[in-house]
């Protein structure tokens, strides 16, 4: 089956907005800064919007040496390459790697807007954080994502859902990472991989959704309406499932537009 990209999106900092591109990066990690950053309290545990929301008014915007973060009422610049930070083990859910503080001021301007102490750290290039090994074929890495390198999911699957809506559900709500389109809704729940650029992404296993889609990425206001409607359709046990996440067998260059082969599962 034959697809095509959509849209491409990075967030940068887990839990903030993210950004759309034209093009992107593949590196070993999965996209190029994507959950390169991440807030955690003072045990290193890792901060997101299940139990802070406001962190989907936060913006993000990257240049060729910064990240760019702006709330309501202030704006805060951090550095794409820093080095000989100190360092602090941190976790993500069961896992635990080490991760380095960005630096006083940039924990600071977070903990201010949280009204809690916070750290933000990074994930230096000498930590290796695995993919859980019963989904990856070749001991693979990720970042500060919950557990894989990438989010898959088609357009087709989000204007389903929107049908079941009375106030549709935009694209951020979902954090995927790539967006297909050309295919049927939850194509990608039927296929085990897809290749683009010489790329293989496998879909090894489907994404277990939380309250975060429905989670206004603007205002940060609740809308149980989205799980409600998810749960109708998409629930498998305690879990509703929505959209695939992918393990890439190589890295490259990835674009809007271009074409993508589906492998369906064997029926």
């Amino acid at each position: 089956m034959k697809a095509h990209i959509h849209s491409l999106h990075i967030y940068p900092i887990k839990s903030c907005q993210g950004i759309s591109l034209q093009t992107v990066e593949l590196t070993a990690t999965g996209f190029k800064y994507d959950r390169h950053w991440m807030l955690v309290d003072k045990q290193g545990k890792f901060i997101s919007q299940r139990t802070h929301p406001q962190l989907a008014t936060i913006k993000t915007f990257l240049t060729t040496d910064c990240l760019t973060v702006e709330s309501h009422t202030s704006m805060l610049q951090i550095p794409l390459e820093t080095s000989d930070n100190r360092q602090m083990q941190v976790t993500i859910w069961n896992d635990k790697c080490s991760a380095a503080i960005v630096s006083s001021e940039c924990s600071d301007w977070f903990s201010q807007f949280l009204d809690t102490e916070c750290e933000l750290v990074f994930l230096p290039k000498s930590e290796k954080r695995q993919v859980d090994p019963e989904y990856s074929t070749k001991n693979q890495i990720v970042g500060f994502s919950d557990g894989f390198p990438l989010l898959v999911l088609s357009r087709a699957s989000i204007d389903l859902l929107n049908t079941k809506l009375s106030q549709k559900a935009d694209i951020d709500r979902f954090r995927a990472n790539i967006i297909l389109k050309g295919c049927p809704a939850h194509a990608e729940d039927n296929c085990s991989e897809l290749s683009v650029n010489d790329i293989t992404i496998l879909l090894p296993k489907p994404c277990s959704r939380c309250i975060i889609p429905s989670i206004h990425q603007q205002n940060a206001e609740k809308y149980p309406e989205v799980l409600k409607a998810l749960a109708g359709y998409r629930k498998t046990g305690n879990h509703i499932y929505f959209g695939q996440n992918g393990v890439h067998l190589s890295e490259g260059i990835i674009s809007i537009g271009e074409e993508i082969e589906l492998t369906e599962k064997p029926k």
